[in-house]
């Protein structure tokens, strides 16, 4: 359980990386800042608070990724064990960093969704992205997948 912690928090650093590259149009190769859809807007923030709550999430994740079993030892049996399992509390930690990946998850993929709109717009037009998608990730922004994700 410690791992997967672990592994968990890598994976939320490696997307926070990805998000910030999205949103940042130094490195976006020509969308707009913080993916903002509609440009002519008055007041208008994009995705920026979305990235600020996932920024607050990766924190967590990597703390969460900290090893328990090596950090508390209870000394039980006598002390003739000087480490016991800790694998009831790693696993109450790993239920919460699940819990916590999948909301991260479901910010990157927004972002994710958004770039690929933007970008369809810049080359089509128009928003309908499924041309311009592989197979696998088509469905993502299909009208009939049930939980489509479409940020226009």
């Amino acid at each position: 359980m410690d791992r997967l912690r672990y592994l968990l928090g890598l994976l939320a650093k490696h997307l926070d990386v990805q998000i910030a590259l999205l949103a940042a149009p130094e490195f976006n190769n020509g969308l707009s800042a913080s993916l903002v859809g509609n440009t002519d807007g008055k007041v208008n923030m994009g995705l920026k608070a979305l990235q600020i709550t996932g920024n607050s999430i990766m924190p967590m994740l990597t703390f969460y990724g900290n090893s328990i079993a090596d950090r508390f030892p209870t000394h039980a049996e006598q002390f003739n064990q000087n480490i016991n399992s800790q694998g009831f509390a790693s696993a109450n930690l790993t239920r919460n960093s699940i819990e916590l990946a999948q909301q991260y998850m479901a910010v990157a993929l927004m972002f994710g969704v958004q770039a690929v709109d933007l970008r369809t717009f810049q080359v089509a037009g128009h928003y309908d992205s499924r041309d311009y998608l592989s197979p696998a990730t088509k469905l993502l922004c299909s009208p009939s997948y049930p939980n489509c994700v479409i940020i226009t």
